[in-house]
């Protein structure tokens, strides 16, 4: 049976991509920061559940070593968005995000590079369209996520030889709850996602499961490695 990571499991993008692995008969196992989180979404999906934060090393070396026997899929999912102007990002917002969002994910990319060429695996990262489409207040994430459309780059010719595959799905407007963590006052998300739904060709928000298909699709391509797949409703065609 194939095992497949998927950081950020317990929610949103991650949740549903690990429901469609595991009905695709993966072993699947998620993390998340919340033990109770994760425990709740493991048992729901019928998979295992690790906590392990994306901004804390050690807690991913150790989960790097459940897997010393190989690992086929590695979906780099987990990730921070809040939103602020360039005057109230300071050094630990500043941290926060680069830690969660680049530093946390190349090092489990290299604690798990032998694991991954043992079974000649697949890393997919989950990127965003902000980085190509600029918005107000959010410098920091698509910062962030540009670094992550670099980085894939350059180890998708690194590991090639290796057999590992590196790409990246870039959503846009997605249906999730990571909407309510940007910081933004509740009474002003309704505003926002009305007017992000304006700018998107296909007049709607993308869902969970749509990206999940995609996501899936992409690590079973043999012959896709450097790609960063937009799933964007046409936001990238504009």
């Amino acid at each position: 049976m194939k095992k497949a990571i998927v950081t950020g499991g317990n929610s949103g993008i991650g949740y549903a991509t690990a429901k469609l692995l595991r009905q695709k008969g993966y072993d699947v196992t998620i993390t998340g920061r919340s033990k109770v989180r994760v425990d709740k979404a493991a048992t729901e999906l019928g998979v295992k559940g690790v906590v392990a934060d994306m901004s804390d090393l050690e807690q991913l070396r150790e989960l790097s070593t459940k897997f010393e026997d190989g690992l086929d899929v590695l979906i780099l999912n987990a990730a921070i968005a809040k939103f602020a102007p360039l005057a109230l990002s300071g050094i630990e917002q500043f941290n926060e995000m680069i830690d969660t969002n680049v530093r946390g994910q190349f090092f489990l990319c290299q604690y798990l590079e032998q694991p991954l060429a043992k079974k000649e695996g697949a890393i997919t990262f989950i990127s965003s369209a902000v980085v190509n489409n600029g918005l107000a207040n959010a410098s920091l994430y698509a910062a962030s996520k540009g670094a992550i459309d670099s980085l894939c780059k350059s180890l998708a010719v690194e590991l090639a030889p290796q057999g590992v595959r590196v790409n990246v799905v870039s959503p846009g407007a997605i249906d999730t709850p990571i909407i309510y963590k940007l910081g933004i006052p509740e009474d002003q998300v309704s505003i926002l996602k009305k007017q992000v739904e304006a700018t998107i060709p296909m007049n709607r928000y993308g869902q969970a499961a749509e990206i999940a298909e995609v996501i899936v699709a992409q690590i079973e391509a043999k012959y896709v490695t450097g790609s960063i797949w937009p799933v964007d409703g046409g936001v990238n065609a504009i």
